[in-house]
């Protein structure tokens, strides 16, 4: 299991693999939704590390377009 916001710092480091490496993509994904609790300090150190462009692609990969094309408004 690979939570979205996770699979944001994954990249392929094995042999063969080209320079475009990030983000991975999905594909036969079996898609499972958990509730979580908010935890703000987890968030807080978190995002200065998300790559946003590729977390909304991401999540727009597996059906879920509810993310804002930037984090700022």
């Amino acid at each position: 299991m690979v939570r979205l916001i996770t699979h944001n710092l994954l990249a392929c480091h094995a042999k063969g693999c080209t320079s475009n490496n990030f983000p991975l993509q999905f594909k036969d994904v079996e898609i499972e939704l958990r509730e979580a609790e908010f935890n703000p300090d987890f968030i807080r150190g978190f995002l200065p590390r998300i790559e946003w462009t590729a977390l909304v692609n991401a999540a727009r990969e597996v059906s879920d377009a509810k993310l804002p094309c930037s984090p700022f408004p």
